[in-house]
């Protein structure tokens, strides 16, 4: 409720007693929208421009009407509205007003005019060339057909043809005077710019535009809805669901963590702003401003702000060689809401930008500035263009800030190298430095943890690394970090030009602590190169067939709920994912999960993760999604845990088809990457010994996981004897190498990594692919099944061919800048050389492929299969080394090897992997030949093996429990509609029928709309992914709209309709509960009924879910209360107390080593007796209840 401001209301008074209107005074009290017209008016002049308003009075109190006619309030407003108009307008000449054929770009003149001549297109390549308010059209006319939801990038005629000729691309630049935005955040903005870059509407007046302000301003959660609603009106749409999709709603989560920046400075986390773009030959650029999302820190951000980037993410079609085709469009000023971006760098698959200039911006920088914070140009002048770009992103990692060192608190230390000859390899320290105790606990408690790792990695000033607890744990030598020559990757930190070093470039920022995944997994590299070094094939099998056991047995043995709702938080790591969304947990940890997937290299893109109707695949971001009118959150292993903990189980129709998609993800990840995961077996990273008392041949392993040995059952944290040690990549076989791990009393003080020894000819993790230890995980083996009869191998020579297969950029920063006196033209020159640097493109999957399909023909020991290993792990490092793969390498070595026939059990895993469409199809299959017979390799046979084990339950959609067990209606939410239909037969109340015939009609009319709307969705999906691939078509965008969760929105939209509606109930019932019990009985009754009506029409339907989400649950909750509790009311829990709870480890744990039931009154469901997956279960098994053994 917004009052009118103070200064308006001294004005309104004025004027009433000089026109004797005194009995006006008293609406002065209201809201503005219930105040007379002219107090609105001069609202909004006041929020356009504070010295305006006065100015304006003062003349209408001066002011003379012409004779014989009085002094009126409307001659006010007509004064109002002209200040307004000169305010907003401009002035156009006769041929820029007058509409014809050829188009035109707007100017600097062109952001004012009138509302009812220009219309911008709805086309980002439009928006991309030309102002958003520079195109002169006719009107759009209220019967214009929305814009499908799904594509948000249809072909205009107001395309502006000559957009790589322009001399800015203006993403989005309201058509208003600045003053208007004066004071409001970047985040309102920028929601704003998304709102007209997305809706093909005429320009906002100012009303509408204060409108959004004030509701930005006073409840900014409801800025999406405002703003669509109106739209809807606008177009005559109304409050269609189609609107809604249009475009996606900012996250609640957004706005909460702008909340508390308010209060509590949060350098953790910050947003990060984005688009998704996509590049061809022959087209303007397509850009979509995307939502802003809560994220990860790092040190740009901390030092200019969050809200001075913009990051242009390419889209999945988009190949990154054609960032260097439109370098020219990269080169040129972006334009968004005022502030001018300008190109900073590229990191990975996206474009960072840097808004140099603009409105309320606290200083203006340039580019060259910025760099030179990061990483002094002078000081760091003998340095490669290629390092120094590759350099800049380090700034860009995310990361957590915690203790700042003073200068004489860094230490800078020598590296350990071997007595023999060579570069990297001999040092035995390459990447790891040391940090006393006591900066390590100051670190880790400004980072709120309660452990204390023994190793960390992170950056400090231009170095990186890991960074373990000096070995004496010496509480009283103070903070002091010191930094090895190898961590040392630029010089930084200098003094500025007031005597001062910033702070920044002193402060440890962390990036994350050591790894340990106990226990780990199998993947196809180990799986070859163990199998060539001689391990039995029936041992992968045997431990195949094991891991399928383990995994069976969590559904089967179902009666204990618990336990399933453990495995499957678990699975979902959704304690990190709430974690994430209050603030707490350093984001981080993505890089984590990078240690699960199949290698580094997967060239196409994973298809495991399960897709909504309309093809959406839920990502990360989604769990910041609940929808806010049912609770339902659109992340699948929350809305799961949810229901479980609801007191739901497995009978429930819903609840079953969503462990089954839970259960089948986790299928598919060992049917297309062959995680298969050994009991005695970890990741962890690596360091080197600090003490120097491990010979060569010999690691340090000890593990705060592991309780007991897994053979005897003994407690043993320390893992002792044989164990085989490799990483990802792993190509050759020498990257794989068996040593001893062994008890050192002086190295006991770390757990939870492995420990290389510093003795030797050359490092040990030199010889698993490679690594180093800065941050490098290893993979741990001691199963005697693997370990006893695998035979390491030496490391073969590099291949001499592969001296001429590389181009390299070996100039430096000064040759390149001493060209240009220039300070502005030395920084386009940077520009151009950071946007020219060779990026990720696939290259690098290609020879992967290559290397996999003839290794199982040829055998790791064969020369090609060398030469390609080398291949992969030199294109890893590829930009940063400066060095770019020659075209006639490329075609050579495509001429040699795509032609060599693929295992069955290799081009099913990519099928597998690819995505569901023709095109796809075509891109994995064609050209590829097939091998006919099986070579007997264990890949082969463990491929042949999960056919028959797992093949048939992938593919199941809805439920692979019996469906005798699955009931299909629940007497816990169907009785509040039975009940309610049998009191209004027994009060014979004909309000109380009606009412209830009000509701059951609405609700049906609701659920074929939403039937109706999702075909509608789907459809459209379809026919925009069908237009891409169509070669007749070519003006059809190609950016489709898979990348936005619009079927989220239609949901929420449908929730929102359900919570509200019917508006008007006439009953005494009803009237009374809703005066004494907030309608809390009306909502239980239409919950009940939309599930009534749901399961009705389709036993696995969940339309009642998606709108009564929450209700459903406590009906359910309040139902398994009564077996326990006389007053049938289940636990009342605080949702912020909710998120934080989990299920105790210990407890879990006595659960699964007694093997109980735990009988909590849920049904056992027994698995569906045609599955395969039956046959996974041991002899023992039984789908008989434990109750019943």
């Amino acid at each position: 409720m917004t009052l009118p401001a103070p200064e308006v209301i001294r004005g309104a008074k004025q004027v009433y007693n000089h026109l004797d209107l005194r009995d006006r005074i008293a609406s002065l009290s209201s809201p503005v929208k219930k105040c007379p017209l002219e107090v609105q008016k001069m609202q909004t002049l006041f929020l356009t421009d504070k010295t305006a308003l006065p100015t304006v009075i003062r003349q209408f109190l001066q002011w003379s009407p012409p004779k014989d006619t009085k002094k009126s309030v409307e001659d006010l407003v007509k004064k109002l509205d002209n200040a307004l108009d000169e305010f907003c307008c401009g002035t156009f000449s006769d041929d820029e007003l007058e509409p014809g054929p050829t188009k035109r770009r707007a100017n600097d003149h062109d952001i004012q005019g009138n509302d009812n001549k220009r219309v911008r297109s709805n086309s980002v390549s439009s928006i991309a060339s030309s102002s958003s308010s520079g195109v002169i059209v006719p009107q759009l006319k209220a019967s214009s057909p929305l814009t499908p939801p799904l594509s948000p990038f249809e072909a205009s005629e107001m395309v502006d043809t000559d957009t790589m000729n322009s001399k800015q691309n203006v993403l989005y630049n309201i058509p208003r005077a600045a003053k208007s935005f004066e004071g409001v955040p970047w985040t309102v903005q920028y929601e704003i710019a998304r709102f007209m870059a997305s809706c093909p509407v005429p320009d906002l007046s100012f009303e509408v535009l204060q409108k959004f302000l004030d509701v930005a301003n006073a409840e900014p959660r409801k800025l999406f809805q405002s703003m669509m609603e109106w739209y809807g009106s606008r177009t005559g749409a109304g409050k269609s669901a189609a609107v809604y999709g249009l475009m996606e709603r900012c996250s609640d989560h957004v706005w909460t963590h702008l909340e508390k920046t308010k209060e509590i400075q949060n350098n953790n986390r910050m947003l990060h702003y984005s688009c998704i773009m996509a590049l061809a030959a022959g087209k303007p650029p397509d850009i979509k401003l995307r939502p802003p999302k809560v994220g990860a820190s790092n040190r740009f951000f901390r030092k200019f702000g969050d809200d001075r980037f913009l990051e242009l993410k390419l889209h999945r079609s988009t190949h990154p060689n054609m960032i260097r085709v439109f370098k020219d469009y990269f080169l040129k000023p972006f334009v968004l809401m005022g502030r001018t971006y300008r190109f900073l760098f590229v990191k990975d698959d996206k474009v960072i930008l840097f808004a140099t200039e603009g409105p309320y911006l606290k200083d203006t920088l340039t580019i060259r500035q910025v760099i030179d914070w990061h990483i002094p140009i002078l000081e760091n002048w003998d340095m490669t263009i290629s390092k120094f770009a590759s350099r800049m992103s380090l700034g860009y990692s995310n990361s957590i800030p915690t203790l700042a060192f003073e200068p004489d608190q860094i230490q800078y230390i020598d590296d350990v190298y071997s007595d023999e000859q060579g570069n990297e390899e001999t040092c035995m320290t390459d990447g790891c430095g040391l940090i006393s105790v006591s900066a390590m606990r100051r670190i880790m408690g400004l980072e709120h943890a309660d452990t204390l790792p023994c190793a960390i990695q992170g950056r400090i000033g231009g170095a990186k690394g890991v960074w373990i607890v000096e070995p004496t744990l010496d509480f009283n030598s103070g903070d002091w970090i010191q930094i090895r020559a190898s961590q040392q990757k630029f010089k930084t930190g200098v003094q500025q030009f007031d005597m001062k070093s910033d702070p920044i470039h002193f402060t440890f920022d962390l990036v994350k602590n050591s790894i340990c995944i106990y226990p780990s997994n199998l993947n196809t590299q180990f799986i070859q190169c163990l199998s060539s070094g001689g391990v039995p094939t029936s041992v992968f099998v045997d431990l195949l067939t094991e891991y399928l056991q383990r995994l069976t047995m969590v559904v089967t043995e179902n009666r204990n709920i618990r336990l399933l709702r453990d495995w499957i938080s678990k699975t979902g790591s959704i304690m990190r994912a709430r974690w994430e969304m209050e603030d707490i947990e350093k984001d981080v940890w993505r890089e984590q999960q990078s240690v699960d997937s199949d290698d580094y290299l997967e060239a196409q893109n994973s298809d495991d993760d399960p897709q909504d109707i309309t093809g959406h695949k839920p990502t990360e971001s989604d769990y910041w999604k609940i929808n806010s009118y049912s609770g339902l959150p659109a992340a699948l292993h929350e809305s799961t845990v949810r229901l479980l903990d609801a007191g739901f189980d497995l009978s429930n129709p819903h609840v079953a088809m969503k462990v089954t998609h839970i259960f089948r993800d986790v299928m598919k990840s060992v049917c297309t990457k062959y995680k298969i995961e050994v009991q005695q077996s970890c990741t962890v990273t690596c360091i080197p010994d600090p003490t120097g008392v491990l010979e060569p041949g010999e690691i340090f392993l000890q593990l705060s996981g592991r309780r007991i040995d897994e053979k005897t059952g003994i407690p043993a944290g320390l893992v002792t004897g044989d164990v085989v040690v490799t990483r990802n990549p792993c190509g050759l076989k020498s990257d794989i190498q068996k040593v001893k791990a062994v008890d050192r009393p002086d190295l006991r003080m770390y757990t939870d990594v492995v420990i290389f020894p510093i003795k030797g000819k050359r490092s040990l993790a030199s010889y698993l692919g490679g690594g180093d230890y800065d941050g490098d995980i290893v993979f741990c083996c001691w199963d005697q099944r693997i370990v006893e009869p695998f035979v390491a191998s030496e490391m073969p020579d590099e291949p001499a061919q592969m001296k001429t297969v590389f181009d390299k950029n070996d100039t430096k920063m000064r040759q390149e800048l001493v060209k240009h006196r220039d300070l502005a033209a030395q920084e386009v020159a940077i520009q151009k050389h950071f946007i020219s640097m060779t990026l990720p493109d696939g290259t690098l999957g290609l020879y992967e492929n290559w290397r996999t399909v003839l290794s199982e023909s040829a055998g790791l020991d064969h020369p090609d299969v060398i030469y390609l290993a080398h291949m992969c792990a030199k294109l890893v490092d590829a930009p940063k080394q400066g060095i770019a793969l020659k075209r006639s390498v490329l075609q050579r070595d495509r001429s040699c090897f795509a032609g060599n026939p693929y295992p069955q059990w290799f081009q099913d895993k990519r099928n597998r992997q690819r995505e569901k469409n023709f095109r796809s199809y075509q891109e994995v299959n064609k050209d590829v030949s097939v091998r006919e017979g099986p070579l007997g390799t264990a890949m082969d046979q463990l491929y042949d093996t999960l056919l028959v084990k797992t093949d048939a339950f992938t593919k199941y959609t809805r439920s692979m429990f019996d469906d005798s067990d699955v009931q299909r209606k629940d007497p816990d939410l169907s009785a509040p509609w039975e009940n309610a239909l049998a009191m209004a037969k027994e009060l014979k109340d004909k309000s109380f029928d009606d009412d209830l015939a009000k509701i059951k009609k609405t609700i049906d009319d609701q659920i074929a709309e939403y039937s109706q709307d999702v075909k509608e969705l789907v459809f459209r999906r379809q026919r925009k992914t069908d237009s891409r691939f169509d070669p007749s078509r070519p003006s059809e965008p190609f950016l489709e709209y898979s990348q936005y969760n619009t079927m989220f929105e239609l949901e929420e939209y449908y929730a929102r309709i359900f919570l509200n509606e019917p508006e008007t109930l006439s009953s005494a019932v009803f009237k009374i509960d809703k005066c004494a019990n907030k309608e809390q009985m009306l909502q239980a009754i239409k919950a009940s009924y939309a599930y009534v009506k749901s399961v009705r029409s389709e036993k696995f339907s969940k339309f009642c879910y998606i709108v009564a989400y929450d209700q459903l649950r406590r009906l359910k909750a309040d139902a398994r209360a009564k077996t326990a509790k006389t007053n049938g009311l289940s636990e009342a829990v605080a949702p912020y107390m909710y998120t934080a709870m989990t299920l105790d480890r210990g407890w879990m744990r006595k659960l699964k080593e007694f093997k109980t039931a735990s009988d909590c009154g849920t049904a056992h469901v027994r698995l569906d007796l045609s599955s395969h997956l039956v046959t996974l279960l041991p002899p023992s098994g039984s789908q008989e209840s434990p109750d019943s053994k």
